[in-house]
């Protein structure tokens, strides 16, 4: 989708600040020089006014701050002022302020799978940021950032991160000769990514843990009933949901926008598609999901979550984990592990997006100025320093290629920068993000499947009903 040219600011560029940072990464100290752009005289002259920017607490303040520092040091006649809360009640505060229709934050956040609760309350950026599309990745801006309204695509949010939910491994260990002749001669293929299939992944498992014993944990996978499944089940199921014409129609890579892969890739009669898991492609993910928890520490489902799933990778009791490209810094900076760390896109090449977006606030009274600062913390030198500044990934390809190119980067580091940018490409994989995914079908799908994972037995049946319980609930809110 073409975006209009943003109006009435100019973008010129003019002298370039240069800053020297010294990062702490894996234990090691190294210097990374970024530049960062600043704009033309005549726009410093336009651009006056304060910016109030509400966020939930993250490594990623660390950059908006510092973004906010350098954007007002080109501009001395902005003040941005930045509000970081608890994940649990940012959204509180903004939505309050929102439906008072107050103009107290400019700019809002919010995460891809929330993102329509937002929609009715922010502005529609086309013609107010000028994004370039082939510099971010057409899934990372569709789970999130566009709202299909009346056959069009307003552009919501913004995304600044890659963040994915993706499988990270040890490399040293996958691609040790002697365990891989082995397991060569025995299976076929390599341990090593990519793999084909997910059968792929779980004889690895299966060769690693109950064949040789090499490590005692296989891919860690997070059957967590409060929110993560959410996340697991989607990144499993989109392997199936692609080889299923029946489900995924013209779509199979992503489904319709906004209802995603777990609903069919197509509308039914009455306009709104079906829930797409509980035919055989859904059955088949979720006893995968089960095998796959069965390598897990005991019991499963109980004992592995969002703050715990990297844990037995980094204590090099597992080979690999199954997680968000976010607790990343807490691998890459393990001295037990660090330079063996790696990250793949999960098997048939694909991943799932948990980008976060900014957004402007309808009511607010300095659109001009929010978009503006938007724009400038998506511009490559600005975006690159995601990393730099607070250890996360940035959303812009030329960033990206600003940091792999960076020598004074270490070459694995740089290797995990350019890897998770390229799951974030294919980052189609993804729950649905209407109004009611978290406050219905979240709650309506976890229960049920959580019973499943955590009983005794894989049957077919088991899986089916569980899934057959998940849709009619889902059929029901949606219709």
């Amino acid at each position: 989708m073409d975006v209009q040219s943003r109006k009435a600011i100019s973008t010129g560029a003019g002298v370039a600040i240069v800053v020297v940072l010294l990062i702490v990464a894996g234990g090691a100290y190294y210097y990374v020089a970024y530049y960062s752009p600043s704009t033309s005289t005549t726009t410093t002259a336009q651009l006056s006014g304060n910016l109030n920017v509400i966020t939930f607490t993250d490594p990623s303040n660390a950059w908006l701050q510092d973004a906010a520092n350098s954007f007002t040091a080109a501009h001395p006649g902005v003040t941005i002022h930045v509000t970081a809360q608890g994940f649990s009640s940012y959204t509180t505060t903004e939505l309050t302020s929102l439906k008072a229709q107050t103009s107290t934050y400019d700019i809002i956040t919010f995460t891809s799978t929330s993102a329509l609760g937002f929609a009715s309350y922010v502005s529609n950026l086309n013609g107010l940021v000028n994004l370039n599309t082939s510099d971010i990745p057409a899934p990372q801006l569709n789970f999130g950032g566009y709202y299909l309204v009346n056959g069009t695509k307003e552009l919501i949010g913004v995304p600044y991160d890659t963040s994915t939910f993706t499988i990270f491994y040890n490399q040293t260990l996958l691609s040790n000769p002697a365990l891989n002749a082995q397991f060569q001669s025995e299976y076929g293929f390599s341990m090593s990514p990519p793999w084909s299939s997910w059968q792929a992944v779980l004889d690895v498992d299966h060769f690693l843990v109950t064949q040789t014993h090499t490590v005692k944990y296989g891919l860690i996978t997070d059957g967590s009933e409060g929110h993560d499944i959410i996340d697991t089940y989607p990144a499993i199921f989109g392997y199936y949901y692609s080889h299923d014409s029946t489900i995924s129609g013209s779509n199979p890579q992503g489904g319709l926008l906004n209802y995603n892969i777990m609903f069919n890739g197509f509308a039914g009669s009455s306009g709104v598609p079906s829930p797409s898991f509980n035919g055989t492609a859904g059955v088949q993910a979720l006893q995968t999901m089960y095998n796959l928890m069965q390598y897990d520490p005991q019991p499963a489902g109980t004992t592995v979550g969002y703050g715990t799933v990297f844990a037995p990778l980094q204590a090099g009791e597992a080979w690999g984990s199954l997680m968000f490209t976010a607790d990343a810094s807490t691998l890459l900076s393990s001295k037990n592990i660090s330079s063996s760390i790696a990250v793949s896109t999960l098997p048939g090449g694909y991943a799932e997006t948990g980008t976060d977006f900014y957004a402007i606030n309808k009511y607010s009274t300095n659109q001009a100025l929010a978009a503006a600062f938007i724009q400038y913390l998506v511009s490559p030198a600005v975006n690159a320093r995601i990393y730099t500044v607070a250890g996360e990934f940035p959303i812009s390809e030329q960033a990206t290629a600003i940091l792999t190119s960076n020598s004074s980067i270490p070459q694995q580091a740089r290797n995990v920068i350019q890897q998770v940018f390229n799951t974030g490409a294919v980052g189609w994989a993804n729950p649905p993000n209407l109004v009611i995914t978290s406050s219905t079908l979240i709650p309506a799908f976890n229960q049920p499947v959580y019973g499943f994972l955590t009983g005794s037995t894989n049957s077919t049946s088991s899986a089916q009903q569980a899934l057959d319980t998940a849709a009619a609930a889902w059929l029901k809110a949606v219709s």
